[in-house]
């Protein structure tokens, strides 16, 4: 494996001990919007009859490892960066590079092998289970939530389906401000990133629902997810972090991963989660808010973790073919706002989790992104795993996505 350490905005590198001098050109790549990659080119559609998880595995073929463009990918993060972490792995080769810094007071470097908050990848994890739920008969994703969570969700709502918490067409509307600051101040005065999945249902009960029938269009979001959360611990008596934990994170060995119940820290090596309370966000205010809350997206993992989580569950080791299908089957039904410039082109790209994205080259991936506060990853990686990516890096504006350097980094990964 190659390990590179980039110093942001330094054209420099370590490549086999040897310090060599790196361009910092740009990589010409599509948009990328906060949650989702945009592409010029339009997803991969399933022939009549197979599911599109058979479809993707029939994609075009990788080209080679552009090493130079993952250098200058993870060496281009703005100022507004403390940290970049990426690892590549596959037949075609393995590569690992850093940027910046875990510590802004120590300067102590970026660690390869370092933990991160992983945000919204955490729903994979939640996804996962419900699916080993299904089939071990526990539940049926085609009855409704209400029957199994009964007086969490408003009484005038329509049936919402487990199948429609886990695929992003319930309709059911997000959280708002005043439920959970996203402003640097209020993060300052609100540091876990995430509610307790307990009063999700009545805060979001308290919004207008994105559209009136459920299983007629799907919209990214959080609710269905804190849903499916609540739904685990009524059907087995115990906490979701428990049943990923014994479920998915031991079975696979994944040391380095956690779902933290309570504990605000992250242990072992990591790189530290800031937020800027300057204006200008020059760094004169910034204010180290890695101890949070863990809430219901609080998952703490490695890239290497994440990579052998994600080939498991491609490979299916943690769910059988049938949940398998399911979880990478995606509605035929619009996106709500879509556009020619997202993904599906204006319709669904999300499957019951993994979103699929079919880069320009006519490479499909499959993945997930996560933000919360101070902290944003993703992993993404071809249907047949030829090629899988697996990134986090530290915005010091709040949560959320820097879409060019996603882009950037996304790009050099799958396209040549």
């Amino acid at each position: 494996m190659t390990s590179e350490t980039l110093p942001i905005n330094r054209a420099t590198a370590t490549m086999n001990g040897r310090r060599r001098r790196l361009p910092l050109a740009g990589l010409a790549c599509t948009a990328l919007t906060a949650v989702v990659l945009s592409t010029a080119a339009p997803a991969l559609a399933a022939p009549a009859g197979r599911p599109a998880a058979v479809a993707a595995a029939s994609e075009a073929s990788l080209p080679e490892l552009n090493v130079a463009a993952l250098r200058a990918a993870v060496a281009s993060a703005p100022a507004t960066t403390t940290a970049v972490l990426a690892r590549i792995s596959g037949p075609a080769g393995h590569w690992t590079g850093t940027s910046g810094v875990a510590d802004v007071t120590t300067g102590e470097a970026v660690p390869v092998d370092g933990r991160f908050r992983l945000g919204s990848v955490t729903k994979m994890f939640i996804g996962t289970v419900v699916f080993q739920l299904a089939a071990e008969g526990q539940v049926d994703l085609d009855r409704p939530v209400q029957e199994y969570l009964p007086d969490v969700l408003p009484a005038d709502y329509p049936a919402i389906s487990v199948r429609q918490l886990l695929d992003y067409t319930g309709g059911l509307p997000e959280l708002t401000a005043q439920d959970l600051p996203t402003d640097p101040q209020g993060i300052r005065g609100h540091p876990g990133g995430h509610p307790h999945i307990g009063g999700v249902g009545a805060q979001a009960g308290k919004q207008t629902r994105l559209f009136d029938q459920p299983g007629t269009m799907q919209s990214y979001g959080a609710t269905g997810y804190y849903l499916a959360a609540m739904l685990v611990e009524k059907l087995t008596g115990r906490s979701y972090q428990q049943e990923i934990t014994d479920r998915i994170l031991l079975p696979l060995d994944l040391r380095h991963t956690t779902a933290p119940e309570t504990d605000t820290t992250i242990p072992g090596p990591h790189t530290h989660g800031y937020i800027d309370l300057s204006p200008a966000h020059d760094k004169s205010g910034l204010v180290d808010i890695t101890e949070q809350n863990p809430g219901a997206g609080g998952m703490i993992s490695t890239t290497a973790d994440l990579d052998r989580f994600l080939t498991a569950l491609f490979r299916g080791r943690l769910l059988p073919p049938a949940q398998l299908d399911e979880m990478f089957t995606v509605p035929d039904v619009p996106y709500l706002g879509g556009s020619d410039q997202d993904p599906g082109r204006g319709r669904a790209f999300y499957g019951a989790g993994p979103m699929r994205v079919t880069l320009p080259d006519g490479v499909t991936v499959w993945g997930k992104t996560g933000s919360t506060f101070g902290y944003t990853d993703g992993m993404f990686a071809t249907r047949d795993l030829k090629r899988r990516l697996v990134y986090s890096f530290n915005p010091i504006t709040g949560g959320g996505n820097d879409r060019r350097l996603v882009n950037q980094i996304i790009s050099a990964a799958f396209n040549s």
